[in-house]
């Protein structure tokens, strides 16, 4: 049986560069896995906003159609970034919002028609105000 012995004067050396490389190896893989996350929250959080403008809108039309005509409502909404285009017709409110899959079409349907109306689609809390005039909900912006 032979005695091997090891008289490698480096093997310190090398052992704690192995360890610098693991680790910064980990550590890449973990700030790729965070910027990951953060972007899928992000966009996450545009698409609850969105479907929360548009739901707001119908449902805002639909209280203000029970209160019968003449009557007016004021609400707020919180417009995310991205959104491409935001109208009402008919009886929906469409938004069109820009992802990284594409643009994401978003819609709730009202009970009551809708006079059509482009709404501005810069980010951030709008004010709005929808009357019942004449069988017809008017959405507006309010300043």
């Amino acid at each position: 049986m032979a005695n091997f012995k090891f008289t490698n004067i480096n093997s310190k050396g090398q052992l704690a560069i192995e360890y610098l490389v693991i680790t910064g190896f980990l550590l890449i893989v973990v700030g790729v896995l965070s910027a990951v996350s953060l972007v899928s929250f992000n966009e996450n959080t545009n698409l609850v906003k969105a479907d929360s403008c548009v739901t707001k809108i119908t449902n805002q039309a639909n209280w203000v159609a029970s209160l019968g005509n003449g009557s007016k409502v004021f609400f707020e909404i919180d417009v995310p970034y991205g959104v491409k285009s935001f109208n009402v017709v008919g009886k929906s409110a469409n938004l069109v919002l820009s992802t990284s899959f594409g643009d994401t079409q978003i819609y709730d349907y009202s009970r009551i028609n809708l006079t059509p109306a482009a709404l501005i689609t810069t980010p951030g809390k709008k004010n709005l105000s929808a009357t019942f005039l004449d069988g017809n909900v008017v959405i507006n912006e309010e300043s």
